[in-house]
């Protein structure tokens, strides 16, 4: 067989000419998908969210903390007789249920948080800005500034652009009042009501020694391992009576806390940060161990809008007298700035402006603004609304929200729903699992991916074991342990309540373990402070930073077996055992009362 000459050139034309082909049809695709994202964004993107009833009335409460500006804000709804008050935080709807409570009839104030319901039909609730229904007579919204939050600023700027409610009571720091204004700018009236501190707040000429801090004193550290060593060197000075305060801890653990500070049998109280939004103790001194924190990203000096919050604890109007802030010396490794201390308190009186960030309020698509019919179309859905999103609010005062968290919670189930799981999976059900209020950076990723796939499995009929949703109770744990043990049964809580009956389990149930290790905590708490590691080295008693457990010498010495920069020994005490009893039984013998919840 005879091969003309010309075969390869031919081929190699024909290649050419497929390859040309194959560019023209990626290029004509393209072409296609950018044109139908720009009708998209031009003629069928969602429209900005807003409200069909103007509020008659919008009160600024501006000003400094202590200054009355929630109280009024209270007092107003006390005499309307039917709204709701709004707060970032649980402890915060506590106090305010508990103030209405004790003002008004029996029946009169509900509380609604997610994680608990007291009358929520009641005439006024008070609940966290989650919880908060979306028309009503009068809206306390507290802590407003919160509308900027990267991770929650949303549920704000939702609620005050489309909130229908007829008076709106908005309450922040003056810096805040050019963020808010622009999502009221439909009310029909606005009045700016600015407040002054109502006690004085003074600055400590010298710092304070460890040995040398009285009674009603708040100190305040940014980390938990900081927050037990420096309450671990008080204690030492104060047995007993001395208490902490941080995030990790159970929500009912922080009100024991709290209450017992308040009733005085604590002398000093250890806290983070977290005492800063709002909440009200009988403090009269503040003293930072500490002026520099990690905000997730870096270990930055405070801001001074940061010091000012923590700082205005100090001397409650009604609570103690006046107030004084300064900075506590003597625990090795840390070095507080009483500088940044002093600006602070000068913002926590209203004497200087603060370093609020300039951020913008933030906006989330719902489902219906993304146009999506299907879950597998959810993550170019989210991406177009984000492109439109940012070219509608450019104007707006605010800005879209980062919705990468939503597309790789997405991008993440999908997968799973290429199987069975997929007779589960629709549009809705997705959208849900994606919402949940469950910490999505690692390493906790895997415990909402864990969870979003029980309750999948559970609702196609597949079996899911308890121990999938609830974690075991740890036996002669440490308090971490319990800590760790309740937070994966909070996060438990927020899967039933939106998916009921996933390994037979309810709300309940997670809440009861919940319970059971913040009893717990409570009764190991004063022992975890008076043996907690107060920055010495564990090998050679040598004064470190309270982040460590052994000097640099004693780490990198080859006798211990250790290298460079590693921290000491294991902990002890850490072992679990399965959580004994079924839902009808008890844990350890112990399934604490739910009264009062």
């Amino acid at each position: 067989m005879t091969v003309s000459p010309n075969a390869p050139a031919r081929r190699r034309e024909r290649s050419a000419a497929r390859e040309t082909v194959a560019r023209d049809a990626d290029r004509t695709a393209a072409r296609d998908e950018k044109r139908a994202q720009q009708i998209w964004v031009d003629g069928a993107a969602p429209e900005l969210p807003t409200r069909t009833t103007r509020p008659e009335k919008v009160v600024f409460h501006l000003g400094p903390t202590n200054s009355g500006k929630t109280y009024e804000s209270l007092q107003a709804l006390a005499a309307i007789g039917r709204g709701v008050y709004a707060a970032p935080l649980r402890q915060l709807a506590h106090e305010a249920y508990a103030k209405l409570s004790a003002q008004l009839p029996a029946g009169t104030v509900g509380l609604s948080t997610g994680e608990e319901e007291i009358d929520p039909h009641a005439p006024i609730v008070c609940c966290t800005v989650e919880k908060a229904p979306d028309r009503g007579e009068m809206l306390v919204l507290d802590e407003s500034h919160w509308v900027t939050d990267p991770d929650r600023g949303h549920h704000w700027a939702r609620l005050l652009l489309t909130g229908e409610y007829r008076e709106m009571h908005l309450i922040s720091a003056a810096e805040a009042y050019l963020v808010l204004k622009p999502l009221v700018t439909d009310a029909q009236q606005v009045q700016v009501v600015n407040h002054k501190r109502l006690s004085r707040l003074d600055v400590l000429r010298s710092p304070v020694r460890v040995d040398g801090v009285k009674p009603q004193t708040l100190v305040v550290a940014f980390s938990r391992k900081t927050v037990y060593a420096v309450a671990a060197e008080l204690d030492q000075h104060r047995p007993g009576k001395v208490g902490v305060l941080y995030g990790a801890l159970p929500p009912a653990t922080r009100r024991d806390v709290i209450d017992r500070f308040t009733k005085g049998e604590l002398d000093v109280l250890v806290t983070t940060d977290v005492i800063g939004h709002g909440i009200n103790v009988p403090a009269t001194t503040v003293l930072f161990a500490d002026t520099t924190k990690f905000d997730g990203q870096e270990l930055r000096p405070l801001r001074t809008w940061e010091v000012a919050q923590i700082a205005g604890r100090a001397g409650r109007y009604g609570l103690t007298g006046h107030g004084q802030v300064g900075i506590l010396i003597g625990v090795a490794g840390l070095k507080p700035v009483g500088a940044l201390v002093g600006a602070g308190a000068a913002v926590a009186r209203g004497d200087e402006m603060s370093d609020l960030p300039k951020r913008m309020p933030r906006l989330r698509p719902e489902l219906e603004d993304l146009g999506a019919h299907e879950a597998v179309d959810l993550p170019e859905a989210l991406t177009r609304w984000s492109a439109w999103a940012r070219a509608a609010t450019r104007d707006e005062g605010m800005t879209a929200d980062d919705v990468t968290s939503l597309v790789l919670r997405v991008h993440a189930l999908l997968p799973m729903l290429k199987g069975p799981l997929g007779e589960a999976g629709d549009l809705q059900t997705v959208w849900r699992l994606v919402n949940l209020a469950i910490d999505y950076n690692p390493p906790r990723r895997t415990r909402w991916l864990v969870l979003a796939r029980a309750a999948l499995q559970h609702a196609i009929g597949l079996p899911v074991p308890v121990e999938t949703i609830l974690p075991e109770y740890p036996v002669k744990g440490t308090v971490e342990d319990y800590e760790q043990a309740a937070a994966a049964a909070r996060d438990a809580q927020t899967l039933l309540r939106q998916f009921p009956g996933v390994a037979g389990l309810d709300s309940d149930d997670a809440a009861d373990l919940e319970d059971a290790c913040a009893e717990t905590i409570t009764e190991l708490l004063p022992d975890a402070i008076s043996i907690g590691r107060s920055g010495k080295c564990v090998e050679c008693g040598t004064s470190i930073a309270p982040w460590f457990t052994t000097c640099r010498p004693c780490s990198a010495g080859p006798a211990k077996g250790r290298g460079p920069g590693r921290e000491g020994a294991p902990r002890e005490g850490a072992g679990r055992s399965s959580r004994p009893g079924s839902r009808s039984g008890s844990r350890q013998g112990r399934r604490p009362s739910r009264s009062g919840r």
